[in-house]
């Protein structure tokens, strides 16, 4: 072969390992937004942070984590509008307080349907914002279910 041949290829073949990398990171990756106060002052509105993808199964009491939000009536967590991320994909950020296993803990507040003491069942998660003035989780709406899960904060960007 001659040298702007083998040139080329080890471009073509360098581009083709990059797109290829970039795929596998945003398969395992997203960043998302912080838009509302109920995480503060661990995280303020602005906020980007990176997200591991990964299953509620391999996470752990302590976490913040990213759950998806089913659109349309009915769905377990009211949102405005401009909730809405990209892809039209809605995602709410929460302490994840207790996982399948874990006991409720206490404190949770007149009005919460969960017992203190009880376990959590399987496929479901309790979360709660870092700011219980401001925010809806499992101290209004109850266990949440598993499959809503998207993944753990590994780290703030910044905003």
């Amino acid at each position: 072969m001659n040298p702007p041949v083998i040139l080329l290829a080890a471009a073509l073949l360098s581009a083709v390992a990059g797109v290829t990398a970039l795929l596998v990171l945003r398969r395992r990756l997203l960043v998302v937004t912080v838009d509302g106060h109920s995480m503060r002052p661990t995280l303020e509105p602005g906020d980007r942070v990176l997200v591991r993808r990964g299953s509620a199964a391999r996470a752990r009491a302590g976490a913040i984590t990213v759950l998806r939000h089913p659109a349309g009536p009915g769905t377990w967590l009211p949102l405005p509008p401009e909730a809405v991320g990209e892809g039209g994909q809605i995602y709410t950020i929460k302490r994840l307080a207790a996982v399948p296993g874990d006991r409720v803990p206490g404190g949770l507040g007149p009005g919460t349907a969960l017992a203190s003491g009880t376990a959590v069942p399987p496929g479901c998660l309790l979360v709660l914002g870092d700011n219980p003035a401001q925010s809806v989780d499992s101290r209004q709406l109850g266990l949440i279910p598993a499959e809503y899960f998207v993944g753990v904060v590994a780290r703030r960007l910044g905003r």
